[in-house]
Formats: C-alpha cells, structure tokens, sequence
C-alpha cells in the first residue's frame, strides 16, 4: 500500500523488533530503502534526518539505510536527495522495535533549488514560546541551519537541573569548568588553541553581554534557572551572525540564550 504525502510517497511502512535487541532497550531504528517514483531504482546518497534528535544518516549504493538511537515517540523525519523533492513525514517509533519503511521520491520540477542541491532541512523541534518578542528572530535564524538551537522543550524537560548540565553534550566543543565556586563555559577548540589560559564561550541573555570576552569576568552560568529560557542558540567563530559579535574578541564561540519572557524593566 502506499500513501500519497505532500510531494512523495511513502510505502510499506511497519513496525518490527529491532534486530539485536531486547524489548528493554530505550531506544528504536528506522531502516528501509530510498527508491526512485516510477522506475523505483535506489537511490544513493539520500539524506534520512530526525532534526529534533540530531540524528541523520545516508543511504548506500543500493539505497539501503540505518538510523539508529532513535528515542521512542512520535517524531518528524525527513527524506531528500538532490534532484528528488524532499519527504517529510511524521513517525512513530516505540521503545525496540524497529520501524521498516520504503521510500519512493519524486524527481524534482525542473529549475527548482533541490534539482540542483540540497536546501535547508525546514523540519525541526517545535517553535520557541513564551513573551519574549525576539523569540521570532530566533526561529528565522534557526530556519537558516546555521549553529544549534535549542527550544523550550529541552529546558522544560530538564527540570530540577543545572543549566551546565544540560547545556554540555548539546554544544559542540564546549565543556564546563569550575572556577571559584562558579561553572564557566569554555570551549574546547578556538583560535587561541596555544594560549594556555581558558577560552570562555561569550554569553549574551536577552541582548545583553554577560562576559564581554578574554580577560573579563567569566559568568557562571548556573545563575540561569533553566525553566525561564525560552530559546538558546550557538556559534562558533565562522557561524556567528553579526548582530552577536558585541565584543570584537570572542574567539571561543557565542552563547545566545532568551528568556521566555525577554528583558525586564
């Protein structure tokens, strides 16, 4: 059977138990083959991507794909190749097992941007909320795929932790030092790999630089109760947008979180 969805089509989608694993097992895969509309020839090199989980994968020469570590619940994946209009669908994956799924593309119109190469992937974590009214700037940028974003949803999923504790594994090249009593934010790479001192990632809440750059003050960033963000977003040096380089000396990356319901007074 199959299922007609926006531009492609899904097929012979079923559950299964995963291959290896016990029904113990926190996680589920998603596995299948990507397929050409018509001809149903494999396609090579095709994206799969949960964007909300961070997860992608590519399928071979025959088509074939594995996406493992999958998080039980329902979420959105998508599907694309260049010259093939994308797929986005929402699935649901239930503690292992595993999710069987043939997917059949369509060649892109002539002209369009993904006959050429491969656009953003617009699928992603549901919308920042709360008051703050910068909360749309923060999903324009984050529709642009530059950096890491991180919604509402993780902090209010990491109650009764520090604001270290979450942010550390979700950052890339960054870890967390404990300076005087405080946990300071620092990354593991930069332009300043020979200096022996550390390099403190910038922190800006809600406009306001909280640690200008090297040399001043570092911010603990346990001050922040991680129930009262809204958004944060990440760059690294290459990344970061113009509006966010404050201080002319931020060589270790930018922190840039938002308050759910933005600056007061």
């Amino acid at each position: 059977m199959r299922l007609l969805l926006g531009s492609a089509v899904l097929v012979a989608l079923y559950a299964a138990p995963a291959l290896g694993q016990s029904r113990a097992v926190a996680t589920s895969s998603l596995a299948g083959t990507v397929l050409a509309d018509s001809s149903e020839r494999p396609i090579a090199n095709a994206e799969v991507i949960v964007a909300a989980l961070e997860l992608r994968t590519r399928s071979d020469s025959t088509g074939a794909f594995v996406l493992s570590g999958i998080a039980p619940g329902r979420h959105m994946v998508v599907f694309r190749a260049v010259g093939y209009e994308a797929l986005s669908t929402e699935m649901t994956f239930a503690a292992g097992e595993r999710v069987d799924a043939d997917i059949v593309l369509r060649p892109a119109a002539a002209g369009s941007a993904s006959a050429q190469s491969l656009a953003r992937v617009d699928v992603v974590a549901a919308s920042a909320s709360g008051n703050n009214p910068r909360i749309a700037e923060f999903d324009e940028r984050r529709k642009m795929g530059f950096g890491r974003f991180l919604t509402q949803e993780v902090f209010e999923k990491s109650e009764g932790r520090k604001l270290s504790e979450v942010l550390i594994g979700k950052l890339p090249g960054v870890r967390t030092l404990t300076r005087q009593g405080a946990r300071i934010l620092v990354a593991t790479r930069g332009s300043i790999s020979m200096d022996p001192r550390p390099c403190p990632v910038q922190i800006i809440i809600d406009d306001q630089v909280r640690n200008p750059g090297l040399g001043q003050e570092m911010f603990d960033i346990d001050q922040v109760d991680p129930s009262t963000i809204a958004a944060a977003e990440f760059y690294t040096v290459s990344q970061r947008p113009v509006q966010f380089n404050r201080a002319g000396n931020a060589p270790c990356g930018t922190l840039v979180i938002w308050s759910r319901w933005g600056p007061r007074g």
